[in-house]
């Protein structure tokens, strides 16, 4: 009806907006047809906020389409009219995609703060959440792992008061437990054990009031139907980027072994950098608290056993090697590594440094914890002498 009518920039917005629809079936063949239609249109029209539109649907379609070569030259042509004009908005909006455009704008490095302006402006939520995308503009951030650090993006948060009803003590025990669709009175039986039940209520719901007037954004923390949770959109947390980061890791060591092992060293590069300790290791009375950080520590376990099992076999032992190493200096505390490290230095017949891990962990342990290691540690000890590593 616009071509009919005579109205090429009505025209050109139909065009983007059929564009889009052809994207989503997978048409993308037709898709370009359209697209070129409305870049000649724009072109003609001499119109920068058109062909905005259209470079923004076009890197949408080739990042669908995984094209990743023409997405970033598009979103690039795209970002850049929009730094230069000022353009926030454009006809055919659609919030997750651009989302979607941003993190990958950020990831790239093409036109960041212009990207983050616009994620922050249109307070923008990804397809895929981004907690890995480092430069993400989070509203708030959470640090739990070697200490526990809460930021919100204008700077710290401040909080007073002590004891265990205290608002940031509820965020904790959020945390430990997932976070997400928690039942009001399981948070209060965490936080209150011994209290009856209805002082135990009527302290959650002030110390949940506290909580949102201390992070001064109500919609950060969700009650529906008895259940509380966390805005993920909203809150950047350093546990949810390690977890989404070893999942990516699980799926990778599931390639073949020389298409993962590039992947698998950076993967473990990012783990090491979001693990700088054990979950909240300043607070250990807390149930909670004890159960996640095993659980956390478990899980990367398994995931660096599986990529230096990988190393080993394809004979990069001394990456094995600084990969337990690298958990044994993030976590002192963290037994199960110095086993791994111990066995590894045996297996490339390194008795000294297996010994030398041995009496570290022994002088650790008993320094601070005033134990000694566990008979499965001291079994593998024994081992090495057994073989003659003494």
């Amino acid at each position: 009806m616009a071509a009919e009518s005579g109205m090429p920039w009505i025209e050109c917005i139909a065009r983007v907006a059929l564009a889009e629809m052809l994207a989503e079936a997978g048409d993308w063949r037709a898709c370009e047809a359209q697209l070129r239609s409305a870049e000649a249109l724009a072109m003609r029209l001499r119109s920068a906020l058109l062909q905005y539109a259209v470079y923004l649907v076009a890197a949408a379609a080739a990042h669908e389409r995984k094209d990743e070569t023409s997405a970033l030259a598009a979103l690039g042509t795209a970002f850049g009219l929009g730094r230069e004009h000022g353009f926030q908005h454009v006809p055919a909006w659609r919030s997750p995609a651009v989302g979607d455009l941003c993190v990958l704008a950020l990831r790239a490095g093409v036109e960041s703060d212009f990207a983050r302006t616009l994620a922050r402006m249109h307070a923008l939520v990804p397809r895929t959440l981004p907690f890995r995308v480092k430069d993400w503009p989070w509203p708030f951030r959470i640090q739990t792992l070697g200490r526990f650090d809460l930021q919100r993006s204008s700077g710290q948060i401040e909080a007073s008061g002590k004891g265990p009803g205290r608002p940031l003590e509820l965020l904790k025990v959020l945390i430990a437990l997932g976070g997400q669709s928690l039942r009001a009175d399981q948070l209060a039986d965490a936080l209150w054990p011994h209290a009856e039940a209805d002082y135990a209520h009527k302290s959650f719901t002030a110390t949940l009031h506290r909580l949102r007037r201390l992070l001064g954004m109500e919609e950060a923390l969700l009650l529906r139907d008895g259940r509380l949770s966390m805005n993920r959109s909203l809150l950047w947390v350093d546990t949810w980027a390690l977890e989404q980061t070893l999942a990516e890791l699980d799926e990778t060591l599931r390639a073949p072994a020389p298409a993962s092992l590039d992947m698998a060293a950076k993967l473990m590069d990012e783990v090491f950098a979001l693990y700088r300790g054990p979950f909240l290791p300043d607070e250990s009375e807390q149930p909670a608290y004890i159960a996640y950080r095993e659980q956390l520590r478990a899980r990367l376990l398994r995931c660096l056993v599986r990529v230096a099992r990988v190393w080993e076999d394809t004979g990069r032992g001394d990456a094995a090697v600084d990969g337990y190493l690298r958990c044994v200096e993030a976590d002192p505390l963290f037994e199960a590594p110095y086993r791994n490290l111990m066995l590894c230095y045996q297996r490339a017949g390194d008795a000294a440094e297996a010994r030398a891990t041995y009496e570290r962990l022994r002088a650790i342990l008993s320094t601070r914890m005033k134990t000694m290691p566990s008979q499965e540690t001291q079994a593998v000890f024994a081992g090495l002498a057994a073989s003659g590593g003494r």
